[in-house]
């Protein structure tokens, strides 16, 4: 019986350091998709491509005003736990409301570079429009299900991010979320871990969010 301990059949074709970022069922489920794992996730060309190569973390509404836009989060970079401990509203239910703007001006993007370098962890998500049967509407007020990208043109049209404040009410952890469209910055965050992606500006189709963890 050669199954199990060392040289067993489970260590075929595992490179040493293979199981650094996880456990091997989820390392297989990423070698499912693309030959070479985590490692797939750099050669991406597209935002289509790199989609297609990381994980799903998240999936709700981000809510401006009376719109209720279903996302999902692919995480790219950094820590899925702050997913669990930061991310749904005050009745556990995974809905974010915008309440600020961050104008995308040198300053302040150099202000969020240094809060990810510096936060205790933190995480880079691509996100993407979800279903609108996906994500429940809150039961209260006027909220109405809009396509996301309804949300991304309107931050490119006021230049700016939005910016949710996350707050954790049994924990008492917080954080802040920023959520980015396409421009130069957010290219950069995707490019730290899939440095080929072609710019895709242009398009509407995705926002990258950030969160860092503290106040």
């Amino acid at each position: 019986n050669n199954y199990g301990g060392r040289g067993g059949s489970d260590d075929w074709g595992k490179r040493p350091g293979e199981y650094l970022d996880g456990p091997p069922s989820r390392l297989r489920k990423m070698d499912s998709r693309s030959p070479e794992g985590r490692e797939g996730v750099s050669a991406a060309k597209s935002i289509t491509d790199l989609s297609k190569r990381i994980e799903k973390s998240w999936e709700g509404g981000l809510i401006l005003k009376n719109s209720l836009f279903p996302t999902k989060l692919l995480l790219t970079e950094g820590e899925a736990e702050v997913v669990d401990q930061l991310m749904q509203d005050e009745n556990d239910k995974p809905h974010l409301k915008i309440t600020q703007r961050l104008r995308l001006d040198q300053a302040k993007l150099d202000d969020v570079s240094k809060r990810i370098t510096s936060s205790s962890s933190h995480a880079i998500f691509l996100a993407l429009a979800a279903s609108s049967g996906a994500v429940p509407l809150p039961e209260e007020g006027e909220v109405q299900s809009r396509p996301l990208r309804n949300l991304v043109s309107y931050l490119k049209q006021k230049e700016a991010a939005g910016v949710i404040s996350l707050h954790n009410r049994e924990t008492d952890q917080g954080g802040v979320l920023y959520a980015f469209p396409p421009c130069p910055f957010s290219m950069e965050l995707l490019r730290r871990v899939a440095g080929n992606l072609t710019d895709e500006g242009s398009k509407d189709d995705h926002l990258v969010v950030v969160v860092v963890r503290g106040a």
